[in-house]
C-alpha cells in the first residue's frame, strides 16, 4: 500500500480510477476502430457519469484531435482519454 500528502496522489488517482472505469465500460463493446471524435462522443455511455476528476470523458473528446485517431482498441482508447484529463495545481 502506498500512503502520501503529496499534491499530485489525488489527482493521479482519479486518473487511474477513471481508466478502471472507462475499460470495464469498453471491454465488451463492438465499436472499434473509433475513427473520429463524433463517433467516439456517441460511443460513450448517457446517463452514465465517466469523470475524470471534474471533466466528464464526453467534455475530454472535445480535447482530442485528429492525431489521436483511429483509435484502435479499449487500451488505446483508455491512454488517448485519459491523457487529455487535466491535473490543475492548488494554489
Amino acid at each position: 500500500m502506498i500512503t502520501t500528502n503529496h499534491p499530485l496522489y489525488e489527482a493521479l488517482r482519479d486518473i487511474q480510477d477513471f481508466k478502471l472505469k472507462l475499460a470495464e465500460y469498453f471491454k465488451d463493446k463492438d465499436v472499434f476502430p473509433i475513427k473520429s471524435k463524433v463517433e467516439l462522443a456517441g460511443a460513450l455511455p448517457c446517463g452514465v457519469s465517466l469523470p475524470c476528476g471534474e471533466i466528464e470523458a464526453g467534455e475530454l473528446v472535445k480535447l482530442m484531435t485528429d492525431a489521436d485517431f483511429p483509435i484502435k482498441d479499449v487500451e488505446d482508447l483508455v491512454i488517448k482519454l485519459s491523457n487529455k484529463c487535466v491535473i490543475k495545481k492548488n494554489e
